[in-house]
C-alpha cells in the first residue's frame, strides 16, 4: 500500500497554488482553463489544475541545471522555450517546485 505523500493528487498542485498567492513578488489571474502567476508583467507560472505546472525559468538556467533537472524525473521540458514542466504528486514535488520559483522569479528579473 502507497503512504498518503506518495498519492497521486491535484490538491498539491491547489496547495502550491494557494501559498504561491501569498508571494508578495507575484500577481495570480485566472482563466477558465489555468492559474496563471506574473512577476513584473512577465508570466512565470501556468497551472491547469492537473498534477503539472509550468514554469519559465529561462534558457540559461535550464541549460546550467540541464543533468539536475533530467535527474529528478519529475521535470520536463515545457511547451515553449525557457519553460519547464513539473509534475506535482506529493510534497517533496511540491517543495522542489516551489524552491524553482524562487530560482525562476530571480532569473526573471531582467
Amino acid at each position: 500500500m502507497l503512504s498518503r505523500t506518495h498519492v497521486r493528487s491535484a490538491g498539491c498542485v491547489a496547495d502550491v497554488a494557494v501559498q504561491l498567492t501569498h508571494w508578495p513578488d507575484l500577481a495570480v489571474s485566472h482563466t477558465r482553463r489555468a492559474i496563471r502567476f506574473r512577476t513584473r508583467g512577465r508570466e512565470i507560472i501556468r497551472m491547469s489544475g492537473d498534477h503539472t505546472a509550468e514554469l519559465r525559468l529561462t534558457v540559461p538556467v535550464i541549460d546550467r541545471w540541464a543533468r539536475v533537472l533530467a535527474d529528478s524525473h519529475r521535470v520536463t521540458p515545457g511547451h515553449n522555450a525557457g519553460w519547464i514542466r513539473v509534475q506535482i504528486e506529493d510534497r517533496s514535488d511540491a517543495e522542489m517546485f516551489l524552491s524553482l520559483v524562487s530560482v525562476a522569479l530571480k532569473a526573471n528579473q531582467s
